[in-house]
């Protein structure tokens, strides 16, 4: 189990212990010293409250045993007090304790009148360390316990002489008597750097003050109620019932964090964490798979649609992504990736790839599921569908409407192109050709390339006399990858060509069909509608693509 979570930046710690200093006579010193009520020692206690929660992010059932120990430093060093208690949370994983509870003597006043800082440190059992707690401003009222003597004598040794009441403006006058001396009065004056004095007799609250809510003043001695409200141990901000230790609420922006510093919210100490309601929202956690960042939607279960993991990958439909960014389209019809690029007024480029590693690749595409997947799909209407500069291989068949090859003109390279068609065959041909010159027999032997005859079969031949005119023939068939001419005159030229069919082992298994019926998918579509007098949403682009389609704004006609 990953260590639970003490959730919320709120901590609530306040102590029971408050002594104050009181001017009495004599006989009034006597009088208390006689009534139970103050007679009564102050419950030396800091009540904290907090929020279990487990691995899963729900609440931890009790009861739970938590250690919970003072220190002078941050992390390091012996705790200065420490005591266990068995704390069982709420149906939310909040707390409340009274530190001290399980001492008679609760947490000892001296631990707070030196000036140092205190960490308060919260172990749970069986849970790994969890970061300290700095306790600040009201734990330190533990030093007000002082104000009960004075050189160590007790408040009812000492008496005053005259009352603030009879002070002119501007100065105090106090008058200490220790037993068998007389009176003394030191008038002080006050800084003049000081604010004024205001003569409160009590603080009053102006009619508006409710109760739940912290009191705000509004003038000198008069309160009302602030925004700040609280409920047992949770504290709402804008909200009169806050449902969790700090509830913010706002009409736009519940809390606006802003700042010229590093880090505008810092968590540090937690496996995980969460930042929105129920299962919406933003949530960091651990796992086998590293730190991880997730982003939550609440569609009736808790759905990620989002990670970052330790290792900077971003996962979008994937809670292993093994690249910077991995996408995975699980929703049938779905795009795994969009991507536009919509400015009209200059050239621009939706997608960009580079690799700059040995033997990379600038962009790579891969589709194994039907005999319509594209592993690359390019379209265009108005350009073309792909611009290769540079040399392209295929290593498939290559289908097409037609062919050429388009180069700068010959005769006018800066200002025309010169475009020669490919040349068709229902079969997979090749073509070679060549002059011979005769021998003083009128014959001559063409030698071919050794791998000829294992390229080829099915030979075809074509003869013509160069310069005048000679029965030729073929008189001996290609065989060890040659062929006999003969018939004709001493020292002519012959010109010739053979054509053979592919039958090497890729030819073999791969023959290009000469006819075949159209996918039932693809028909009634057309690779080219307007030439059948088809509008554009009868091509097969709409029959093999028709999410594309439709996000162009394009909608097929039947």
């Amino acid at each position: 189990m990953k260590p639970s979570r003490i959730l919320t930046a709120m901590l609530v710690v306040s102590l029971l212990l408050a002594p104050t200093l009181l001017a009495q006579s004599p006989d009034s010193a006597n009088q208390s010293a006689a009534s139970p009520a103050s007679a009564a020692e102050v419950p030396r206690l800091i009540k904290f409250s907090g929020t279990l929660l487990d691995a899963q992010d729900r609440p931890m059932a009790g009861p739970v045993g938590v250690t919970f120990a003072l220190h002078a430093q941050q992390s390091g060093g012996a705790a200065l007090w420490l005591e266990t208690q068995n704390v069982t949370p709420d149906a939310h994983g909040s707390y409340t304790v009274l530190l001290g509870g399980n001492s008679a003597n609760g947490v000892p006043a001296e631990l707070f009148t030196s000036g140092e800082a205190r960490w308060l440190e919260v172990q749970v059992e069986r849970q790994a360390e969890q970061p300290r707690i700095l306790l600040v401003s009201v734990p330190y009222a533990l030093k007000a316990k002082d104000a009960e003597t004075l050189g160590g004598r007790p408040a009812s040794a000492f008496v005053t002489t005259e009352t603030l009441g009879g002070n002119s403006a501007g100065t105090t006058a106090a008058s200490t008597a220790l037993p068998g001396s007389k009176a003394q009065t030191t008038p002080k004056k006050t800084s003049s750097a000081a604010q004024p004095a205001v003569a409160c007799t009590s603080v009053t609250s102006d009619g508006t003050a409710a109760p739940s809510s912290i009191a705000m003043f509004t003038a000198p001695c008069a309160v009302q109620s602030s925004v700040i409200t609280q409920s047992g141990a949770n504290v709402g901000i804008g909200t009169a019932a806050p449902g969790v230790a700090l509830d913010i609420v706002g009409n736009n922006a519940g809390l606006r964090l802003s700042g010229t510093g590093t880090h505008q919210v810092t968590v540090t100490g937690l496996s995980s964490g969460r930042l929105g309601q129920d299962a919406t929202g933003f949530f960091f956690s651990s796992d086998s798979n590293g730190k991880v960042v997730k982003f939550l939607t609440n569609n009736g279960t808790l759905h990620e649609w989002m990670r970052i993991t330790s290792a900077g990958n971003v996962g979008i439909g994937t809670t292993t992504p093994a690249n910077k960014l991995d996408v995975v389209a699980t929703t049938a019809g779905a795009t795994g990736l969009s991507v536009q690029a919509t400015d009209l007024t200059a050239a621009n480029t939706a997608v960009s790839g580079l690799a700059n590693g040995l033997n990379g690749s600038g962009v790579f595409g891969e589709a194994e599921n039907g005999s319509l997947a594209f592993g690359v799909w390019g379209r265009s209407a108005s350009g073309v569908a792909g611009q290769f500069d540079g040399n392209v291989n295929v290593t498939g068949n290559l289908s097409k409407a037609g062919g050429s090859f388009k180069i700068d003109h010959p005769m006018d390279p800066a200002n025309k192109y010169l475009y020669h068609s490919f040349v068709e065959s229902p079969d997979m041909k090749n073509i070679y050709d060549g002059v011979a010159k005769l021998d003083t027999q009128g014959e001559a032997v063409v030698q071919l390339p050794a791998w000829f005859g294992a390229l080829n079969k099915e030979f075809r031949y074509q003869l013509t006399c160069i310069g005048g005119f000679a029965p030729v023939y073929i008189a001996e068939e290609i065989s060890e990858n040659q062929f006999k001419i003969a018939g004709g005159n001493p020292g002519m030229k012959v010109s010739w060509m053979v054509t053979g069919i592919r039958q090497d082992a890729w030819a073999n298994a791969h023959r290009i069909p000469v006819e075949e019926e159209k996918p039932a998918q693809e028909r009634g579509y057309f690779l080219h509608p307007e030439l059948y007098g088809q509008p554009p949403q009868k091509s097969t682009a709409w029959a093999q693509h028709p999410e594309v389609m439709k996000k162009q704004g394009q909608t097929p006609r039947k």
